[in-house]
C-alpha cells in the first residue's frame, strides 16, 4: 500500500479534528497524546519528540510558535538527526493504511 507523507500541520489537523468528534480518542488525548498519535498514525515518533496537550478554555486561547533555526545558526545534533534519516525528510511521517491503531479514514472535500 502507498504511504503518504503528512506534515506536521496535516497531523495536528486530523488530531483537533478526531478530539472534537470522537470522546474516547479525545480522552485518550489528554492521558497520553504522543502514545494516541503515534497509534493513529500507526508509526513511532521518534524518541526524543515530546508532544504535550493544551487545552482551551472559552476564556483563554493558545497559539503556538513552530521552531525556527536562526540564519546563520549551527544545526543542533537533534536537528542534524532528523535531516539525517530520522523522518524521511522534511517535517513529515509516514502515515499508511495498515491495520491498527484507530484505522482512521480522513476525508477532504477540495471543491470548496
Amino acid at each position: 500500500m502507498a504511504t503518504k507523507e503528512l506534515t506536521r500541520c496535516e497531523i495536528e489537523e486530523i488530531v483537533v479534528k478526531n478530539a472534537a468528534k470522537y470522546r474516547k480518542y479525545r480522552r485518550m488525548l489528554l492521558e497520553n497524546p504522543k502514545k494516541t498519535i503515534e497509534m493513529q498514525l500507526n508509526n513511532t515518533l521518534p524518541e526524543n519528540v515530546i508532544v504535550e496537550l493544551i487545552q482551551e478554555s472559552p476564556n483563554r486561547i493558545f497559539v503556538c510558535l513552530p521552531h525556527v533555526v536562526e540564519h546563520g545558526s549551527e544545526l543542533s545534533d537533534e536537528d542534524l538527526e532528523q535531516i539525517a534519516g530520522g523522518k524521511g525528510g522534511g517535517d513529515t511521517y509516514p502515515c499508511n493504511e495498515k491495520s491498527g491503531g484507530f484505522n482512521t479514514r480522513n476525508e477532504y472535500n477540495v471543491g470548496l
